[in-house]
């Protein structure tokens, strides 16, 4: 079963990482800066013209603030506040919080949050802005050796399966399996996307 990290595995209070970003061909890089504060891991994606703000619940790393900037126009917001509250292209949306929700934006970082063992399964409430609050099983598939600019970096190879009819992709994530459990690498199952860390900073 995959588990919360234990209170003395918690993730640094501060990191920088640099990615590179391949797009359908079109490559590029992603900065992401992270501060632990006093509402939760606040992390700033910087990517093209993009700036994407994130809040994570300590506690189990589900979303609890989401806003995404393209150019100077807000394209989402998310608040947790006693409903999910999301505002997506001029149009709002409420999900009720009987269960902890993950926004696909948040998604990389949130896995970074949870213990893993091999064949592991856990299913999660899975945000996409596009759709709805889906069901999402994560699902543990092995260790991998991942060759990248920092080295050979042994992690656990993670599936996430949308359980939604029309959806067919896959999602591959690749999370350190030592601390500080970095996000070091994302696929699809396109094979049009990737990401791959390529430069890592952190404060202790």
């Amino acid at each position: 079963m995959i588990t919360i990290l234990l209170i003395l595995q918690l993730l640094p209070a501060q990191e920088s990482f640099t990615y590179e970003t391949n797009d359908k061909g079109k490559v590029g890089t992603m900065d992401v800066d992270v501060q632990k504060d006093s509402l939760g891991y606040h992390v700033i994606y910087t990517w093209e013209n993009r700036i994407l703000e994130l809040i994570f619940d300590t506690l189990d790393m589900s979303t609890i603030y989401v806003k995404k900037m393209v150019g100077d126009k807000i394209e989402l917001e998310i608040k947790r506040e006693q409903k999910l509250n999301v505002f997506f292209k001029g149009r709002r949306f409420s999900y009720k919080l009987d269960k902890p929700i993950y926004d696909r934006h948040a998604i990389k970082y949130a896995l970074r949050g949870f213990e893993y063992t091999d064949g592991a399964k856990r299913e999660i409430k899975f945000h996409v802005p596009e759709l709805m609050v889906i069901n999402a099983e994560i699902n543990v598939l092995g260790e991998e050796v991942i060759n990248s600019p920092l080295g050979d970096i042994v992690c656990w190879k993670v599936e996430m399966v949308p359980k939604i009819l029309f959806i067919k992709w896959r999602f591959y994530f690749w999370i350190e399996q030592s601390y500080p459990k970095r996000f070091i690498k994302y696929s699809d199952s396109s094979g049009k996307n990737s990401i791959l860390l390529i430069d890592y900073v952190r404060v202790d």
